[in-house]
């Protein structure tokens, strides 16, 4: 599934908070009772976290919500994620993987 998503920098420390919307090809309310599935990796493939996937809506699910509150342990350089969503009957649907990098921040420890 193609979600519109820029390329975008996350300074090292800094709380994760990724908004994505569902393409206008799905009606309101497709996507309900689909579990989510994120995770932010490193270009090499080393897991930086399980991201907390959610809906903005449940009802409406149009918006996916991706946080992480920490990433402090996060690896400078280009990092990838994308979203599985999963039908009650184990049917898989993945976003495509969005790039972005981490940086880092003048203000630190």
């Amino acid at each position: 599934m193609t979600c519109q998503t820029e390329t975008f920098s996350l300074k090292r420390g800094a709380s994760f908070h990724v908004l994505i919307r569902i393409p206008s090809a799905f009606p309101d309310g497709h996507f309900v009772g689909w579990t989510l599935q994120s995770q932010a990796r490193t270009e090499e493939d080393v897991l930086l976290a399980d991201l907390v996937a959610t809906w903005e809506d449940p009802v409406t699910t149009r918006v996916l919500v991706l946080k992480c509150l920490d990433t402090t342990d996060w690896t400078v350089g280009q990092a990838q994620f994308d979203v599985k969503l999963t039908d009650p009957d184990g049917f898989v649907l993945p976003t495509d993987t969005a790039i972005f990098y981490v940086v880092r921040g003048a203000t630190h420890a």
